[in-house]
């Protein structure tokens, strides 16, 4: 059952019980303490371990002060609305120009030498859409989602949105997904999975991913630092099991345009929602890098716990044949609003399907 939650986790890209994630893992600290100590575990450069540290101790707040320096940002027509949307956040944040010179200029910036002419072609076709991207980040924001198994409940996962941080002073957002199984599924296999991505707020384009997985059968470490200027990555990676440890680490290159195993979601979720358009987005994981295909199917209304909603369902396929990223197809759906949440997923796999549809949201 473990490969369910793997598949659901990682393609969502990625609690029923009353234990909390704060006494599975010991709280923020303790998070950043399982990945530092990875790291140096695989004796990873100090320069590095210093370049990919979150400032934990500096919570950045969008204060009005920041909005009047970045007020020769933006466009004439949307300098007051804008203004209004950081103070009051109740919506999305539309892209400052400044913002969209450089998503459309990193296309035209050199390559290393010996660069994989393969990723040349990911970006040249992601240069097309990317700059069209509009965040809808909330701090604060909190979604659940009941997950089933063949129509049986057997956990949640809890999607939300942290504070804006800090990672080599530069500002980042930070969004974490949990799933963990229900109190009576456990009895069968327990999952305790959490997961960090920390973006770029000028870019929207992945610095770190951590994933922590607390299961019956085995204990998994899995850190994924993201150069920018380099345009390489780095994965470490520490599987224990009862019988074995197996650890891993590697370093490849990456393209200029790309999202991390769950920063996609998020990605997804700020494009225009055309019926009809079709995307791929390259997705960074653990040495590979692999395009996820969406398309926008249609325009549907959904009865939820949360209210009667209008909805984007999205289609999206993966080819992927890895150990966490299994190839198939499923469906997504956005509410057609300000502020597009993630209402319901689902995923017709070898052995039955796997559904997901929230139960709480808040801000």
């Amino acid at each position: 059952m473990s490969k369910i939650f793997s598949l659901v986790f990682f393609m969502i890209i990625s609690s029923c019980s009353s234990t909390s994630f704060k006494d599975i893992f010991g709280g923020e600290d303790d998070i950043k303490k399982r990945n530092d100590e990875l790291m140096k575990d695989f004796s990873v450069n100090k320069d590095v371990l210093k370049k990919f540290q979150v400032d934990s101790a500096k919570t950045v707040v969008l204060s009005e002060q920041v909005d009047k320096e970045n007020k020769p940002q933006l466009t004439p027509t949307s300098k007051k609305k804008s203004h209004n949307h950081k103070r009051t956040g109740t919506l999305p944040q539309k892209p400052t120009l400044m913002a969209k010179k450089k998503r459309k200029s990193i296309a035209l910036q050199a390559y290393p030498e010996g660069f994989p002419e393969k990723l040349k072609g990911f970006d040249e076709k992601s240069a097309l859409f990317w700059h069209k991207y509009k965040p809808f980040i909330f701090p604060g924001e909190k979604s659940i989602l009941e997950v089933s198994y063949m129509g049986i409940s057997t956990g949640s996962i809890i999607v939300e949105t942290k504070e804006n941080t800090l990672m080599d002073n530069r500002e980042v957002y930070h969004i974490q997904t949990k799933l963990k199984t229900s109190s009576y599924y456990s009895y069968l296999y327990q999952v305790n999975d959490l997961g960090d991505s920390y973006l770029t707020k000028d870019e929207f384009l992945p610095l770190k991913f951590s994933l922590i997985q607390r299961q019956s059968s085995q204990d998994i470490d899995d850190l994924q630092l993201f150069d920018r200027q380099k345009l390489k990555a780095y994965s470490f990676y520490k599987r224990v099991t009862k019988d074995k440890e197996k650890k891993k680490q590697k370093e490849y290159s990456i393209p200029r345009f790309y999202q991390d195993p769950f920063s996609s979601l998020y990605f997804l979720r700020g494009l225009p929602m055309i019926i009809g358009k079709q995307y791929e987005i390259p997705i960074v994981n653990k040495g590979k890098v692999e395009l996820l295909s969406a398309t926008i199917k249609s325009k549907e209304t959904l009865e939820t716990k949360i209210g009667k909603k209008e909805a984007f369902k999205v289609l999206v396929h993966t080819k992927h044949s890895g150990e966490t990223i299994k190839g198939g197809y499923m469906n997504f759906w956005f509410s057609a609003d300000e502020r597009r949440i993630f209402l319901k997923f689902d995923a017709k796999i070898k052995i039955g399907k796997v559904t997901g549809e929230i139960t709480s949201y808040s801000k």
